[in-house]
């Protein structure tokens, strides 16, 4: 299901890319990192995020680094996920390569949750964020009716089976059109605010695993 082919161009990104090589240096520190409650794992909104900021008395890592996808949190378990051994996984993921047929990217994101789930760990799965138009933009929010359903079917797969989460990140950052709010928006109408990661941190804080620290 992850072809090689998708993965490529994806790894050549990384090969250049600040954040990937950032997450490469982390890595050494395993050692001493030893296990984790939570870890987050994703693309830019996930990297983006301060959680050690919003959730300063709790176990976990950051591991989003932007561009992600499907593919490269599928090549990265073993590097960024399984070391760690978190009792949960906050995977939010989907919006890169959206483009792709509505019915693979379920197959992946659940595929990825399946994965991880069998190694014990506890599997969040967060809803898609949606987008907002910008002047100068591209025609991305032709894809907020397909964002709603791959984020209804993402509900139903974490409703039907144990050790799975359904956090809808989507329902706290968009507008009444259905478009990320504009306080959450960036200026490119799909990265977030503060405001937006605000907001995020309230539906999440809940499920996070303690002890805090």
């Amino acid at each position: 299901m992850f072809e090689p082919e998708n993965l490529e161009g994806l790894l050549k990104f990384f090969a250049t890319y600040p954040r990937y090589q950032e997450v490469v240096r982390l890595r050494t520190l395993r050692a001493s990192v030893g296990h984790v409650h939570n870890l987050f794992y994703g693309d830019s909104i996930t990297a983006g995020w301060p959680v050690h900021e919003f959730f300063p008395n709790h176990s976990l890592l950051n591991r989003g680094i932007g561009g992600d996808s499907v593919y490269g949190l599928h090549y990265r378990l073993n590097d960024d996920v399984f070391p760690y051994t978190p009792r949960r996984v906050f995977m939010l993921i989907g919006i890169n390569g959206i483009q792709e047929p509505e019915d693979r990217i379920i197959a992946h994101i659940r595929t990825l949750a399946e994965i991880i789930r069998a190694k014990g760990i506890t599997v969040a799965l967060s809803s898609i964020l949606p987008l907002r138009a910008r002047p100068k933009g591209d025609n991305r929010v032709q894809y907020l009716d397909k964002i709603v359903r791959i984020n209804s079917a993402l509900k139903q797969a974490a409703e039907a089976g144990p050790n799975l989460l359904y956090l809808d990140y989507h329902a706290a950052v968009r507008d009444n059109t259905g478009q990320l709010a504009d306080e959450c928006a960036e200026e490119d109408g799909l990265h977030v605010t503060f405001e937006a990661y605000r907001r995020m941190a309230e539906i999440v804080r809940p499920h996070l695993e303690g002890p805090t620290l």
